[in-house]
């Protein structure tokens, strides 16, 4: 009985080798790839976000020429609002760890802000607006 199941599953394998490699050749339709940011601000702290993501965040994105975040700001849960990025060239842009879109983004900021410094102080005040969070990535699959 072993001798009949390990020539069973040799074949199958031999199969699997000969099988043609069809789908490897054929072109994948593209995907969109997101962020999907989770955020619980501390009390009373949502406004300053907001005010700062309409006068940094947003700017340096079209600056940059990068796609607006977009916000939904939950209605029910745990969470204040989810923010939506969408991610250029996809998971190709995570194959290494400085994006070119990153660097374009952060050169666009740091001149909005003043530089280095101002930049610094910026972030350090948006973490402390933000009590918790959670970011995940996702993307479309083609019709």
């Amino acid at each position: 009985m072993k001798r009949i199941l390990l020539s069973s599953i040799a074949a199958a394998s031999l199969a699997f080798t000969a099988a043609p490699a069809t789908a490897q050749d054929e072109q994948e339709e593209a995907r969109t790839t997101y962020t999907v940011e989770f955020l619980r601000f501390a009390p009373g702290k949502a406004d300053t976000w907001t005010e700062m993501r309409e006068k940094y965040w947003v700017p340096a994105s079209k600056a940059a020429g990068l796609p607006v975040p977009t916000v939904h700001w939950m209605m029910d849960g745990e969470w204040d609002l989810m923010v939506i990025r969408e991610v250029p060239r996809g998971m190709a842009a995570f194959d290494k760890h400085g994006s070119p879109e990153g660097a374009r983004w952060n050169e666009e900021f740091l001149k909005l802000v003043g530089g280095e410094e101002a930049a610094a102080a910026l972030r350090e005040k948006n973490g402390q607006l933000i009590e918790s969070s959670a970011r995940y990535f996702s993307h479309t699959h083609p019709d």
